[in-house]
This record gives structure tokens, C-alpha cells and sequence, in this order.
């Protein structure tokens, strides 16, 4: 478990501490391997699923993180997607219903920003 990841901000929301944190390891993820390629299809599967209701999609959103996995067994000593799936993985366990979905959806999409403002590639 990533030992900062805080389950809080999914099942209640973004708070100062949550933005932090999505900078740090946007930065670190960015300068250790992350590459936008790499995270786009599961971003695009989120984005899709955030576009109906999260009761009609769980099942989709249940196997994300095998596809995650997937990316992970093909890039196995990437730094940055290891702590990708590894914080993945601890919001994905929290996500219950439509609200603790839309911020789980915020979280990453925080992330995700910080990544690409810390010069993620493409």
C-alpha cells in the first residue's frame, strides 16, 4: 500500500492534502517511466465510465484493474507505473458507489495533470 495514499479523499473528496499528494507523485511518475501511452487506454475506460452511472458501468470498472495489471506485466520495472497501479489499486478498493466514483475520478484526474505539468510524455 502506497503509505500515503489517504482512503478519505476518496470516499469524502479532495482536500489540500490530496492536491499535494497528487503532485508529488505526478512528479515522480513523470521522471520514473510514466508515460502518457501507457495510462491512456485506463483513462479513457475512467473518462467513458464516468459518462453513464457507475451502478450500470461497475463491472467495467471492476476489471480496470486487471488491465492495469495487464500494462504493468508489460513494463514490469517501471517505476512510475508500479506506483501508478499501486495507488490504483488502493482508491479502486474504496469505490463503492456513484460519489466515492465521481471523486475517485478527481483524484486521478489530479494526478494525471501534475504528471503532464511535470513533463510526462507522450
Amino acid at each position: 500500500m502506497d503509505r500515503d495514499f489517504k482512503s478519505a479523499w476518496i470516499t469524502n473528496g479532495a482536500d489540500p492534502e490530496m492536491i499535494t499528494y497528487a503532485e508529488e507523485v505526478g512528479q515522480f511518475m513523470a521522471s520514473n517511466g510514466l508515460t502518457n501511452s501507457k495510462i491512456r487506454s485506463i483513462y479513457g475506460e475512467i473518462k467513458r465510465i464516468q459518462m453513464g452511472s457507475f451502478d450500470s458501468e461497475r463491472t467495467s470498472f471492476l476489471l480496470l484493474r486487471p488491465k492495469v495489471a495487464y500494462a504493468l506485466g508489460r513494463d514490469k520495472y517501471n517505476k512510475g507505473l508500479q506506483r501508478f497501479k499501486s495507488i490504483f489499486d488502493n482508491a479502486a478498493n474504496v469505490v463503492n458507489d456513484q460519489k466515492s466514483f465521481n471523486n475517485f475520478c478527481d483524484f486521478f484526474e489530479a494526478i494525471l495533470a501534475y504528471h503532464k505539468a511535470y513533463g510526462g510524455k507522450d
